[in-house]
Order: structure tokens, then C-alpha cells, then sequence
């Protein structure tokens, strides 16, 4: 478990490095409302998240099928009722940036979600 976390540590990294350099190069090209300025905070909330719950996945996944599949329900569920409870708040006091806010998080989430799922299915077929 310990060596396809590390891998898994270090593409994560890799991802993350890239696509906050994509971000910058955006940030700087495309028209201010349509990305946040909040772009470096959530880039590391989805690094630090989908870093705890693939270490969590990678624990149940060892003892069964049946845990596992609960485990990644019960993550998949929470992240996304914690992910809306982040944009709701942040949208609800701070409107000015709402519209760039919620497209960066959603292309985000998207991204990490993506990587993490195709992770989980490699290290599963395994």
C-alpha cells in the first residue's frame, strides 16, 4: 500500500503543479470574473482531500470488497455535500466573485475527481 501511495503522492503532485500553472497562464489571459482569485486555496483543498481519501480508499480496499465500495460511497457522498457547503458559503459572502468561483471549483473538482477515480481503478485492477 505504502508504494502505490507514494506513487500515487507524487503523480498527484505532478497533476496539481501543471494544472496550477494552466491556472496561472489563464488567470492572466482570460477576463477576471471568469476565474477566482481564490485559484492557489482551492487547487490545495483538492489536493489535500482527494490525498486523504485515497489514502482512506487504499486502507478499506485491502480488507473487502464490500468495505471498500461502502467506504468510497460514503466519501464520494461526503465530499460533495462539504464541496456545496464550501461554494454556497463562499458564493453567500462574497457575490462579486461568485461566477469565477464556481467555475474554477467545478473544472477543479472535475479534474480531481477524474484523477482520482482513474487511480482507484488502476490500483484496483491490480
Amino acid at each position: 500500500m505504502d508504494l502505490s501511495f507514494n506513487q500515487f503522492t507524487k503523480k498527484l503532485i505532478i497533476v496539481s503543479v501543471i494544472w496550477a500553472l494552466i491556472l496561472y497562464v489563464l488567470s492572466v489571459y482570460l477576463p477576471a470574473h471568469l476565474i477566482s482569485t481564490k485559484w492557489p486555496f482551492i487547487i490545495g483543498l483538492f489536493f489535500s482531500i482527494t490525498l486523504l481519501v485515497h489514502k482512506y480508499l487504499l486502507k478499506k480496499s485491502s480488507n473487502s470488497h464490500a468495505k471498500f465500495i461502502n467506504a468510497f460511497l460514503l466519501t464520494t457522498t461526503v465530499k460533495l455535500l462539504l464541496f456545496f457547503t464550501i461554494i454556497v458559503v463562499y458564493v453567500l459572502l462574497n457575490r462579486y466573485d461568485a461566477i469565477g468561483f464556481i467555475l474554477t471549483f467545478f473544472v477543479n473538482y472535475l479534474i480531481f475527481t477524474f484523477f482520482e477515480i482513474f487511480s482507484i481503478l488502476k490500483f484496483l485492477r491490480k
